[in-house]
Parts: C-alpha cells; sequence; structure tokens
C-alpha cells in the first residue's frame, strides 16, 4: 500500500505503530523531525526512512514549508491499514 501525507508547517502526526508490516518513508518535501523509538532525528527532502511496524514513530512538520513524505507499508496485514486515508 502507498499513499502521501501532507503536513502545513506546525502539523504533527501521532506516535503509532503498524504492527504486522514494514514502514518505508521517502520525504519528497520540506523539513521536518522523525522521532523512532522515542529518538528524534531531522529528515529532509530525498531522505529515505525504514523502519519495522513494531516501531513507534511520530513525525513532526518543523519547517516553514509543507512537508509531503511517500508512505509505503508492505505485508499489509489487514483492510483496516488504508481507513480514512
Amino acid at each position: 500500500m502507498t499513499f502521501v501525507l501532507h503536513f502545513l508547517p506546525g502539523q504533527q502526526l501521532p506516535v503509532h505503530k503498524h504492527p504486522g508490516t514494514d514502514v518505508i518513508l521517502l520525504v519528497v518535501e520540506g523539513t521536518g523531525t522523525l522521532i523512532l523509538d522515542g529518538k528524534e532525528q531531522v529528515v529532509k527532502q530525498e531522505d529515505v526512512i525504514h523502519c519495522g511496524g513494531e516501531v513507534e514513530f511520530a513525525f513532526h512538520n518543523t519547517g516553514d514549508q509543507e512537508v509531503r513524505l511517500f508512505v509505503v507499508l508492505n505485508k499489509v496485514p489487514a483492510a483496516s491499514y488504508a481507513k480514512d486515508i
């Protein structure tokens, strides 16, 4: 499953997990802070991040422009992962 998330300056994605799948994120545009298992790291355009579904992650647009994240969830275990995207 693939989709693009858009974040305006200041917007956040709360801490969550995707058990049973792998998560791959590509920063298409902008900069922000990615939090993986409580550790913050700055990410920018063209960065690629891979983590397992048991990793707690969150995102915060700390820049002054929109951020777009291209998200790939592989090994999707249930249709509910696509609900309300």
